[in-house]
């Protein structure tokens, strides 16, 4: 390869030579493609009734990109968080290929691909910052950093994109906002070395305004983003070099972070609330904070050792009922944890602070998500260290360079190198393999619990509830009471198995035991608008007409533009012959939504029978319109009074 000049890396083309460009444009995309080829097989894994179902299957507001649904997608909390772009994202997806799961899967794994170019990329130039002298524009690079660059950029990108860890970020649809997250994460750091590179005060400001923009975007795409701030810091450590000790600009530097710091304070109170509002953060009664941190620490090894070693890697690692601070894990945990950051600052002793660099990177990024503010029932997940693992990757990367380099004094080096780059192909190769085995867990919903369920047999009832979900939704009830019933007997106050188990019960036509399992699901707090207008669908089939209202109502009173509990209590009061009542709700009904084709036709058979014939036939004609399936019987009877 070409000399290359220093200020090329850092984005000026009219310092690097055309054809250093094309090798590094060439290796570059290289790279994207075996990324892309591996996880090709996602293209055939459907959607997952873990998430899925609530941000895509289900989620009516991103069938559209009108008005109404972009103004939703910058208002709500639902599934818990706060990510518009996130939501758009999908909404774009369903405009393009509608509920096609293997399209909405190839966007994921294009995305990852841009993030694992742009690791590429970001490696190469932290790389070249560490041997580069800036005060000299027209300083080279000597042919043997030239390719070590080269080196260390190509195999951090394929170990971090390759690595199985990744694959619950990319075959996991719902996990999109991963992928958009770190995407502009990654452009803004990007973007940040470009702005400390930059001499001229307007190139200066382009790149920090850029870098800030991009920051943005990245918390509206997912708000673990928002420890960057301090990962910006940590650059200025090491390699940028502008906190050092020779450094005169100290506070400038760290004041220059403000506004990052401004929105990542923001954002962190914005996405604290939302979680409460959905329900997902535990409280200190719950889980109490010396058990949130023994978690903590846990988990910062656990990942450690699922990156050198990654084998049973599960959607879901539950989190222990009960955590005893004196468990051999725990205390292990604690001291490795303790063990690695002093060495990592005896290190800095040595003049080596890339090791104190890229730990503290992997904690800060990790610290979002690593149950200290309690989210769910995980104690861990391998989504959470799609960013934190770039500073292995990167350690990894810079290990063959450093080894490359090492052995150039040696007799017979291209032996020698070519074994490194067998053992590196090798490395990658099976990492890649153990990837194409973990795509297919995510193949269904049952593939995906099932792989649960074999890692922890009887130790998390979600997994058998989401396989009785699976069976539900196709139709095979007797082996879905079965996994509801499984799921109950590991955790009777599971609340939601008694509320599924309860509909499997309503489809076989078990009233009795739907009613008692609905009331169940009540009690133990599951007190949804669904369950009470269900449990109110039970009692109207059995004629308990006065207490199917009183379900109707409540489901009402929870959610107000309940359209189906509207036109349920409607036909209830109709059967008890109370026909303004039941007008009264068909119509509240229609309010909520026009299209509500079944509010329509149960209105014209309330107007019939008032002899409001007009009014009968225009409801009955909009039903028909709406594709609603009216009794041949019915339009019958309206056919004397049309004109």
């Amino acid at each position: 390869m070409d000399h290359l000049s220093s200020q090329n890396m850092m984005g000026d083309k009219s310092f690097l030579s055309r054809q250093s460009r094309r090798i590094i444009w060439f290796i570059g995309l290289l790279v994207f493609l075996v990324t892309f080829f591996v996880y090709t097989p996602t293209l055939k894994n459907g959607f997952v009734n873990w998430d899925d179902t609530l941000y895509i299957v289900e989620n009516e507001h991103i069938r559209s990109l009108n008005h109404q649904s972009l103004s939703w997608m910058f208002t709500t909390f639902h599934a818990g968080f706060w990510f518009p772009l996130t939501w758009f994202s999908h909404a774009l997806d369903y405009a393009l290929w509608g509920l096609n799961p293997g399209m909405h899967h190839l966007t994921n794994i294009v995305v990852h691909g841009l993030n694992t170019l742009l690791v590429f990329f970001l490696a190469l130039r932290l790389f070249l910052r560490t041997k580069v002298n800036y005060n000299t524009l027209s300083s080279k690079i000597d042919k043997t950093t030239s390719t070590q660059a080269l080196i260390v950029s190509s195999v951090t990108a394929l170990l971090f994109s390759l690595h199985p860890l990744r694959v619950e970020s990319v075959a996991w649809a719902t996990e999109r906002k991963d992928l958009l997250c770190a995407f502009f994460v990654l452009l803004s750091l990007l973007s940040y070395l470009s702005y400390t590179s930059s001499t001229h005060g307007k190139s200066r400001w382009f790149w920090f305004t850029t870098g800030l923009f991009l920051f943005i975007l990245a918390l509206m795409s997912k708000p673990m983003a928002v420890t960057f701030p301090v990962v910006l810091l940590l650059l200025d450590f090491y390699p940028l070099k502008r906190l050092n000790r020779n450094s005169t600009k100290k506070l400038s530097v760290v004041l220059e972070k403000t506004p990052f710091f401004v929105l990542s304070i923001i954002f962190s109170v914005l996405a604290i609330i939302t979680q409460k509002t959905g329900g997902a953060i535990r409280n200190l009664e719950e889980l109490y904070f010396i058990a949130r941190l023994l978690n903590a620490l846990k988990a910062v090894v656990f990942y450690m050792i699922k990156m050198i070693w990654p084998v049973q890697l599960v959607p879901l690692y539950r989190l222990p009922s009960v955590i005893y601070p004196l468990d051999l894990h725990y205390l292990l945990s604690g001291g490795a944890v303790l063990g690695i950051t002093g060495m990592c600052v005896w290190m800095i002793r040595r003049k080596k602070p890339l090791w104190l660099t890229a730990w503290l990177y992997y904690v800060v990024t990790l610290l979002p998500v690593i149950g200290i503010i309690q989210v769910g029932l995980h104690s861990a997940a391998d989504r959470f260290t799609y960013l934190p693992s770039l500073s292995f990757s990167l350690i990894f990367g810079l290990s063959v360079a450093w080894i490359w380099n090492r052995i150039s004094v040696l007799r017979h080096k291209m032996v020698f190198r070519g074994l490194i780059l067998f053992s590196t192909f090798i490395v990658i190769f099976i990492l890649g393999y153990l990837t194409i085995k973990q795509i297919k867990i995510w193949q269904n919903s049952k593939t995906m619990w099932s792989s649960v369920i074999k890692a922890f047999p009887e130790m998390v009832p979600e997994a058998y509830y989401g396989i009785g979900l699976f069976y539900y939704e196709g139709g095979k009830l007797d082996e879905a009471v079965s996994e509801f019933e499984h799921a109950i007997a590991l955790s009777p106050n599971y609340a939601p198995a008694h509320y599924n188990l309860g509909n499997t019960y309503v489809r076989k036509g078990m009233l009795d035991k739907a009613i008692s399992e609905f009331k169940r699901a009540i009690a133990l707090g599951f007190n949804t608008a669904d369950v009470h207008n269900n449990l109110g669908g039970c009692y109207g089939h059995k004629d308990r007409l006065d207490e199917a209202i009183s379900e109707f109502k409540q489901a009402i009173d929870i959610n107000p533009n309940f359209e189906d509990a509207c036109v349920n209590i409607g036909l209830t009061y109709y059967r008890k012959g109370e026909l303004d009542k039941a007008i009264y709700e068909y119509k509240k009904a229609i309010s909520i939504n026009p299209d509500a084709a079944r509010a329509h036709y149960n209105l014209a058979v309330v107007y019939y029978d008032k002899k409001y014939y007009q009014r009968a036939i225009k409801h009955c004609n909009r039903a028909v319109d709406l594709g609603y399936s009216v009794h041949n019987g019915f339009l019958d009877l309206l056919k004397p009074y049309r004109n």
